[in-house]
Order: structure tokens, then C-alpha cells, then sequence
């Protein structure tokens, strides 16, 4: 692990549990959370990722150290012999994104881009109909996501480097839409929304892709958390988990008895792995679990409609319609180690490489270029979605 941040505290639980997998090596600038670490995991501990990826304690890195950090690590990693999993956003560049790539290449290792919901079996099951041709040719993709985002404790840098949702959540929401529409996304046009003064990052997006092909995707979120998309599937969240229809109330609640940003912050350091209140606000999901959701999809074809249920998929077809339920399988953490697991172990290709990760991030970064400018902008690093 290369950082021991929030995110790590999300990540680690899921890979511990893998049979093929052993966690043997952190790094961190904190003492209290290495101390930790080295308590759980019974293993090494770093104050930085070069020292650690410099031995043999480890075969691959897990990046989640902050994003203007991601490919300095990556690099570091690559060059040391180590194959990589690195968080969303890839980079905050797209020459940092070729760096990257540039280094996994020369050095022989695997670079896989995560964390997002392309992952999901539903988002899969979506693209393999799509592909099989079954309901025709792919007319359009609508996508919305509503939740409290912009309400969960955050630093100030945080959001600053994430732009808000943008860097954030967008990733998750582009690469769905991606998979699903072949890859080759032709142009962007959107706007972005700064409705808080008092976190004056961006909260939300409206967001209109064209594919090469000439398919329309639309994609809207807001971290806002007025509405909550769940809502629409009996109050399945995110991860599968159940969410309690107050969820959104109950922690724009927990954030007004913070006076102060520095409190605020305070309550943010608090999280991280080892910290007092690690595990508040927590996305380690606990319980009985259904399909993971990044909000609403509809995908519409010329002889059918698809979208998710909590169990797997509708089809809305000619003349009939039916579900399918989908194995809950790999998701998440889980799929993505699995398949650097198959890449390193059985020589099968990195679907979610950085070629792809590199995609992604040029149609986030579109986004917040077209909202600035108002106008449409034309991309040029787009690759088909892996098969």
C-alpha cells in the first residue's frame, strides 16, 4: 500500500480476504498509522514509497496516495520492477498519464487504472449485450447520479485537487459510460456547478459526450444531496449495501456541528487508517449486498432498453420484458486485483490499463475545459473499451 489515507482503510479489508493475495508492505509519512499497519498486517513498514518498492517485500503497489502524487509513485514503482494498481484519477495530466505508461512499458510491468464502476458485473453484462447485437445498434446512454458527496468531511486541498466531483466521481461516471459505448468518445460538452460558497469547489456536472460513431451520452451528477438516486432502487447504494433514505439529512447533520474548516479538517485526519475516528463515514460495506450502482443508467438500442435492478439487469425489449439476475462475483477492490492477478499470473491482458485510465482523465479533464469555455472540445487520447 502507497499511502495510508481513507481510501486504504476502504481498500485493504477486500484484498486481505483474497486467497491469492498477501499484504506485506506500507508506506506513509505518519508513525501512528505505519504502527498500526504493522500491527494488523504483521508487516514492513516505509516513510516512502521509493524505499518501500526498492526491496522485495512486494511484487505490486496499490497507489492511493494523493492525486498530484500518483504518478510520481506509479513511476517510482514502475521503475523498481513493481506492477501497479493506481487510484482514480489516473494523473492530474495527461503527460503525467504518458509518463506513466511510458514507465510501465519500458520497465515490463502492468499499470491497471482503478477505481471505478466499469467494474461492476452489471456495467459488463450491459456492454456484452450491447456487443452481442441482440437488441441492435446502441442509440444512446443517460446517466444520473444524486448523493450527499460534497457533504462528507473533506480537506480543502482535497477538493482543490480533485475539482471537486469532477476528478472525484467523474472518473467512475466516464468510464461506465465508455465501456458501455466502445471507448471512442469523440467530443465534450458540458457545464459544471458551484452551488455552496462555502465549498467553493465544483458539486456537480452536466455533461454531453458523442461517441465516434455518433452515439449520444449524457451524464449528471450532484454531490448536493438533496435527492438521492437510491431512492429509485429500494435504497441500494453505492456498494450494494443498503442506505437509509435519511443518510443524505444525517450527514449534511454531522457536518453543521463542525464549526471550522480546520475542524472540519481535523474530523477528515481523524479517518485515515489509524487515526480516532477511522471507519466514520465509512465505505467498507457490511451486510447483505446487491448489485453495486453508480446512480441511474438507461441504455437505450435500437430494439430495447437496459438498465440496472438491485439483483442484475431490465430489458425493456419488443415484446417482452425481463430480468436478469447477475452473479454478484468480483466488484470493486476485488476485481480490480483480480485482474492484475490474471494479468501477472496468467499473462491475460489489463483491460483497465493506462492507455484506458489515460482516456478517462481526458474526457474529466474536457469537462472542466468546456465548462470554462463554453464551448465543445474535441479529444484526441481516446482508446475502444477492452474485450
Amino acid at each position: 500500500m502507497a499511502g495510508l489515507g481513507v481510501a486504504s482503510t476502504q481498500i485493504m479489508p477486500p484484498l486481505a480476504a483474497l486467497p491469492y493475495i498477501k499484504i506485506t508492505a506500507a508506506a506513509d509519512t505518519r508513525g501512528d498509522a505505519l504502527n498500526k499497519f504493522r500491527a494488523v498486517y504483521g508487516a514492513e513498514t516505509f516513510a516512502s514509497v521509493e524505499a518501500m518498492c526498492a526491496g522485495d517485500a512486494v511484487d505490486a503497489v496499490y497507489v492511493a496516495t494523493p492525486n498530484s502524487l500518483h504518478a510520481e509513485h506509479a513511476i517510482a514503482a514502475a521503475e523498481r520492477g513493481k506492477h501497479v494498481i493506481v487510484e482514480k484519477p489516473m494523473a492530474m495530466s495527461l503527460a503525467e498519464c504518458d509518463a506513466m505508461n511510458e514507465a510501465a512499458e519500458k520497465h515490463g510491468v502492468k499499470l491497471l487504472c482503478g477505481h471505478t464502476h466499469s467494474f461492476d458485473p452489471p456495467i459488463r453484462k450491459i456492454r456484452a449485450i450491447i456487443k452481442s447485437g441482440e437488441l441492435g445498434r446502441l442509440c444512446m446512454i443517460n446517466t444520473w447520479n444524486y448523493n450527499e458527496f460534497m457533504y462528507r468531511p473533506r480537506m480543502r486541498h482535497e477538493l482543490a485537487m480533485s475539482r471537486g466531483v469532477v476528478l472525484n466521481q467523474g472518473p467512475h461516471h466516464v468510464d461506465v459510460v465508455r465501456l458501455i459505448g466502445g471507448g471512442m468518445v469523440r467530443s465534450v460538452r458540458a457545464m459544471t456547478g458551484i452551488w455552496d460558497k462555502a465549498r467553493e469547489w465544483e458539486g456537480s456536472y452536466t455533461c454531453y459526450l458523442e461517441f465516434e460513431d455518433g452515439t449520444p451520452a449524457t451524464l449528471v451528477y450532484s454531490g448536493y444531496g438533496f435527492f438521492d438516486t437510491a431512492e429509485l432502487f429500494n435504497w441500494v447504494g453505492e456498494g450494494g449495501q443498503h442506505r437509509a433514505p435519511q443518510t443524505n439529512l444525517d450527514v449534511r447533520k454531522k457536518l453543521r456541528e463542525v464549526r471550522t474548516a480546520e475542524e472540519e479538517e481535523q474530523l477528515k485526519e481523524g479517518m485515515r487508517f489509524g487515526g480516532q475516528r477511522e471507519g466514520e463515514f465509512s465505505h467498507v460495506w457490511k451486510g447483505e449486498r446487491k448489485q453495486p450502482f453508480f446512480g441511474f443508467t438507461l441504455v437505450s438500442c435500437e430494439k430495447g432498453d437496459i438498465r440496472q435492478t438491485p439483483d442484475g439487469l431490465k430489458i425493456y425489449g419488443e415484446t417482452e420484458q425481463r430480468e436478469i439476475a447477475l452473479d454478484k462475483g468480483a466488484r470493486g477492490r476485488e476485481a480490480e486485483v483480480e485482474e492484475l492477478y490474471n494479468a501477472v499470473v496468467h499473462k491475460r491482458p489489463v483491460f483497465h490499463d493506462g492507455r484506458w485510465g489515460a482516456a478517462t482523465l481526458e474526457v474529466c479533464l474536457a469537462m472542466l475545459e468546456s465548462a470554462e469555455q463554453r464551448k465543445e472540445i474535441f479529444l484526441s487520447h481516446q482508446v475502444p473499451s477492452p474485450e
